[in-house]
């Protein structure tokens, strides 16, 4: 029969809280994400895109990212999303099947 360490437990108690409140923003962030992406990916599947590309219109961007103006950043942005989503899905489904 297994012993409890009833303190322990609390504590693990604790950080569970603390992770599923994490868990439950990380969601709102995806979700937000997903909304951005969409905006970005109609402009990007847009002709526009290629025009404003074509012209060589300035933008200010921070550095820290590409350019929207570059083709492979969006792209990779449209798989990197995919993927995210699969691995979440993968990762939910898991935790069911421990049950």
């Amino acid at each position: 029969m297994a012993e409890y360490n009833p303190q322990e437990l609390q504590q693990k108690y604790e950080e569970w809280c603390e992770l599923h409140r994490k868990q439950l923003e990380a969601q709102q962030q995806f979700l937000k994400a997903a909304a951005l992406q969409n905006e970005l990916k109609d402009y990007y599947l847009n002709p526009q895109w290629m025009t404003d590309r074509e012209a060589d219109l300035p933008i200010e961007h921070s550095g820290k990212e590409y350019s929207i103006f570059s083709e492979d950043a969006l792209w990779s942005m449209l798989s990197d999303h995919d993927e995210l989503a699969k691995k979440w899905m993968r990762l939910g489904l898991d935790a069911i099947d421990k049950k």
